[in-house]
């Protein structure tokens, strides 16, 4: 093996290596067994339709005025969005307009306007009346941005105008009449403003072309430098102390996990607020409390989300929503001083549910359940729980991740489709997947994990493979995720799969060229076929407008694109020079306009495993990009797995393609020995 923490053992076996390995995960093993006979307890759930799975939440946006008296949402319908809104003491709710799907919606202040920030756009729609329209335009380029709601003023708004030729940017307020007043103008990028009592502007966060982050403070008519984030990490004023004298922020502590500090703006030392208990975790989010504007209440998201009070009113709120709800998966989405608006998440709820906490009697009470029982999303009954990994790989270091068990069945015999997610600086959480519910639908227990480098757990933890992309600790975290799965007794070694997008596509052809014997099948989307020629070819363009450049991205997480020692590495291993050492059949889809893998690449990667005689399937679809946004692109690659599920892992086959479907696939499967007819 190639990491020295297993060398002598390795050379024993790879068999004594992991089992070494897994007898320091004991404590991890004893729960793991516990959750694999609860499970296999279950009913058993009967075979859904797949198009169950695939639809998208009809109930977003949903937003409690600050005021507490009115509850807005949108519903969406066919790709039809429609804001509403409904009085809280009582009464009918009323539609107020017509949206795009990606618009967002915001309070004003004072509960009597909603903004609505489109792509092009800030409207302003007055809650009493819906009268109202666009007050601001933005330009297509980006140089214009809604800033959010001007906390400090009733029924205004904030905007970020930006002149990247001369390197300076715009603070503006406007109302909803129009009216606009300019706030801030100078070097940088601002954003996160924070107010006093009159209106004036007192902290604002200013990026600098070197991306430097810097927390400025309004002394008179100057703005003094009052601290500083490291560039490209969060760095998000959220209050001011009663007295002005100290700023709450939510940054990295102690260069690693995310946390609320407090930071003097005058004199005295700093100190942490709050960081994860667990002391894995970045903090995701931070509720103020209505009556005083200071940090109430704590969020984090991972592993599972939890809730911590900060203040008497916060640990007061998160014993509440405990007593109610023991299981968690409630977050504050926002209080007023009367009420907060939560909401309820997990692994079986396709579409969250809302609830109204009462804070005067500490009373709950659903909202919305007539909107959201309208949606014909799969049974929470027949769903699958996820539950929360943390395993050792082969160098000792304990990785997270998530398994999914189809609900009624013993782990041991499942088959086990490992699903990676792409970035690779990113993760995926213990929420629900539409994917991976499908799967478990099927029979198939499905793996999640958050291998190292991913994002979510601290600025360690993305940092800990450097430039090791290739064929080495990342890859290896998959990897020995797998195994140490099958040897807690979870999945058929027999019947393996491995998927995934963008990163996760060539994670999935590095698999089948790195542990060919391993899997009976693979389903590689918009793949890297060279992760390091790819990182070379993107650091060296451009960065679009208000997109922060690759190359300064890759420098942060420790990878030079440039640098021989860390890219050849990464080239030897990659998948385009070891074609003929793949033996698994493999799907491979891709996009004619894929802005950052060359489809060319991915065709030419195909090419040689075809003249090989490997069992090879392409579907490219000429139209679409790196993600699928076709509602039947994305359909088509659902069906194609499905296939591929049940033709090497025994799941259920699919049902039959609609004729529409039928004809896509007939345009756009360029090969199909893998698929088979």
């Amino acid at each position: 093996m190639r990491y020295p923490d297993c060398a002598a053992l390795a050379r024993a076996g790879a068999r004594l290596c992991l089992g070494a390995l897994l007898a320091i995960s004991s404590a991890q093993a004893a729960p793991l067994s516990a959750e694999l006979a609860r499970n296999a307890a279950l009913p058993r759930a009967p075979l859904l339709n797949p198009e169950l799975f695939e639809r998208p939440a009809r109930l977003r946006e949903v937003r409690l005025a600050p005021d507490g008296a009115h509850l807005a949402w949108v519903e969406e319908v066919d790709g039809k969005a429609e804001l509403h809104v409904t009085p809280l003491a009582g009464g009918p709710a009323r539609p107020l307009a017509t949206l795009d799907p990606q618009d967002r919606v915001h309070w004003s202040r004072d509960g009597a306007v909603l903004f609505v920030a489109q792509q092009d756009a800030v409207a302003a729609i007055g809650v009493r009346d819906g009268a109202g329209g666009r007050i601001a335009m933005l330009d297509k380029e980006g140089q214009q941005r809604f800033a959010g709601v001007d906390p400090s003023m009733p029924r205004h708004a904030l905007l970020e105008e930006n002149d990247t030729a001369r390197g300076s940017t715009r603070l503006v307020r406007i109302g909803a009449d129009g009216a606009r007043s300019i706030l801030y103008e100078g070097p940088g990028s601002v954003a996160a403003p924070l107010f006093k009592p009159d209106g004036t502007p007192a902290i604002l966060r200013r990026q600098d072309r070197d991306f430097t982050q810097r927390i400025l403070q309004r002394r008179g008519k100057d703005w003094i430098e009052a601290a500083r984030c490291r560039p490209l990490r969060t760095c998000v004023p959220l209050a001011l102390s009663a007295d002005g004298s100290r700023l709450f922020l939510r940054t990295l502590h102690a260069d690693d996990r995310e946390a609320l500090v407090e930071v003097p703006l005058t004199k005295g030392a700093g100190r942490v607020v709050h960081t994860d208990p667990d002391k894995l975790a970045d903090l995701v989010g931070v509720t103020l409390n209505p009556m005083d504007g200071q940090p109430m209440l704590a969020a984090y998201q991972l592993p599972a989300p939890r809730l911590y009070g900060i203040d008497a009113a916060g640990r007061r709120i998160a014993a509440a929503i405990a007593r109610r709800f023991p299981e968690g998966g409630v977050v504050v989405e926002s209080c007023a001083p009367s009420a907060c608006l939560l909401a309820e998440r997990g692994a079986r709820m396709a579409q969250a549910r809302f609830w109204l906490l009462d804070l005067k009697g500490d009373s709950f009470r659903p909202v919305l359940d007539d909107v959201r029982a309208r949606a014909a999303f799969p049974p929470e009954r027949h769903l699958a729980q996820r539950i929360a990994l943390r395993y050792p790989a082969s160098d000792g270091m304990m990785v997270h991740g998530y398994l999914t068990l189809p609900p009624g069945l013993p782990a041991r015999s499942l088959p086990l489709v490992t699903i990676v997610h792409g970035g690779p600086w990113g993760h995926v959480t213990g929420g629900y997947s539409g994917g991976a519910q499908l799967l478990a639908n099927r029979g198939v227990a499905v793996f999640e994990p958050n291998f190292r480098g991913s994002t979510g757990y601290g600025e360690r933890y993305t940092r800990a493979p450097g430039a090791d992309y290739g064929n080495g600790r990342v890859q290896a975290d998959i990897i020995d995720g797998v195994r140490w799965l099958l040897a807690q007794g979870v999945g058929d070694p027999r019947r393996l799969g491995i998927a995934g997008s963008s990163f996760g596509g060539y994670a999935t052809l590095l698999a089948l060229s790195h542990t060919p014997d391993m899997f009976r099948f693979g389903l590689a989307g918009q793949p890297p076929t060279d992760f390091a020629r790819n990182m070379r070819g993107l650091a060296a363009a451009p960065a679009k407008p208000g997109e922060r450049p690759l190359r300064r991205v890759l420098a942060e997480v420790g990878i030079d694109p440039d640098d021989p020692a860390q890219m050849q590495p990464i080239s030897r291993a990659a998948p385009v020079r070891l074609a003929a050492q793949v033996r698994a059949p493999l799907l491979v889809i891709a996009g004619g306009k894929d802005e950052l893998v060359e489809v060319e690449a991915v065709a030419d990667y195909v090419a040689r495993l075809q003249e090989l005689g490997k069992p090879v399937s392409l579907l490219v679809d000429p139209d679409e990009g790196h993600n699928a946004r076709n509602p039947l692109a994305r359909k088509a690659q659902m069906h194609l797995l499905l296939r591929m599920l049940h033709r090497y892992l025994g799941a259920p086959p699919p049902p039959a393609p609609s004729a529409e479907l039928a004809r896509y696939l007939a345009r756009n499967l360029r090969a199909d020995a893998a698929l088979g007819r």
